[in-house]
């Protein structure tokens, strides 16, 4: 699995942190990203959107998947029936997904309230998108197991033997892995 990341849609690697909200309502961003990535037919795209409701997911998920890509949405399912798309389709992204994982989060985000505190706090969706995705990797490995394939996983480089079984997938998997180092 590689992570195609849109600089600055994060929110967190960008200021103000409010500028990954405008990037992700940008009509046509999805296309440069996608013309500039490394998928190809035959592939799965994971969009992660909570809301789902902006342009970027939405776009993404209808431009993957007219270029053969299945499409895997993480979202909340209760975002569509509790608020407006920001897409002009009208449509979320789990409208454009082969598959939708639905995390149930609430909308908002927030899970906590105090009589004391004025706003609802306490994000639950990274701690649960975080678990779907892990349960999603090893379901995975699991099934290509299952048919006699050996999952291309890598091992932490802190256990003996670590960094060489590293080695050989990447020298196997290479042209398919896409790191920084």
């Amino acid at each position: 699995m590689n992570l195609l990341a849109v600089p600055g849609v994060v929110g967190v690697d960008v200021t103000p942190a409010t500028l990954g909200s405008a990037l992700e309502r940008v009509d046509g961003l999805a296309s440069a990203v996608l013309d500039t990535s490394p998928l190809r037919a035959g592939d799965t795209l994971v969009i992660i959107s909570l809301s789902g409701r902006n342009a970027l997911p939405v776009e993404m998920a209808r431009t993957a998947r007219t270029r053969g890509v299945k499409v895997v949405g993480v979202t909340s399912v209760a975002y569509a029936a509790q608020t407006t798309s920001r897409h002009n389709s009208g449509t979320f992204l789990k409208d454009h997904c082969d598959i939708v994982l639905d995390s149930k989060i609430a909308v908002g985000d927030a899970e906590l309230t105090l009589d004391t505190i004025p706003a609802p706090f306490a994000p639950a969706s990274t701690v649960v998108t975080t678990a779907l995705m892990q349960a999603v990797l090893a379901t995975t490995a699991a099934a290509l197991a299952d048919r006699g394939i050996e999952p291309p996983l890598l091992r932490s480089g802190n256990v003996d033997g670590g960094h060489e079984w590293n080695s050989r997938v990447m020298t196997e998997y290479g042209d398919r892995i896409f790191y920084r180092h």
